[in-house]
């Protein structure tokens, strides 16, 4: 995976503030990737991962406050989605700080498809939301 992932169309919304925030989380996650497959520097990319978490999390939040805002009907699910993938990076970062498990490629990999999946799909429909003005 590039750098260009970050500004592809795929994954770009027309949505100021949301493009932003997304191209900023796409980035730490190519970032680890990188870092975990050129200098297999894993305290690097454990203090990557720890800010793509807090990244993250500042994020969703954000995310969620404007769907409020909206009255976005899709709130309840798209914040379980959120909850979940927190849940998931925690985790992560539990296991690596306690060393019960060391973070490898497709741990990163299966973050970043979720991210990506979820930016063209949920997020997606989100934008489309505010972009009819509902």
């Amino acid at each position: 995976m590039t750098k260009d992932i970050e500004s592809s169309k795929e994954v770009l919304l027309a949505h100021y503030a949301l493009d932003a925030e997304h191209q900023g989380q796409v980035r730490l996650l190519l970032d680890i990737e990188e870092e975990l497959s050129a200098a297999a520097d894993r305290t690097r990319a454990g203090v990557l991962l720890d800010r793509l978490i807090e990244y993250s999390n500042i994020h969703f939040m954000s995310e969620q406050v404007l769907m409020r805002e909206h009255a976005y009907p899709g709130l309840p699910a798209h914040e379980v989605e959120h909850d979940q993938l927190m849940d998931q990076m925690r985790d992560f970062q539990k296991g690596v700080e306690t060393g019960e498990r060391i973070l490898v490629p497709a741990d990163v990999s299966t973050v970043r498809d979720w991210v990506l999946r979820h930016i063209r799909v949920k997020d997606r429909a989100f934008a489309q939301y505010l972009a009819n003005g509902t």
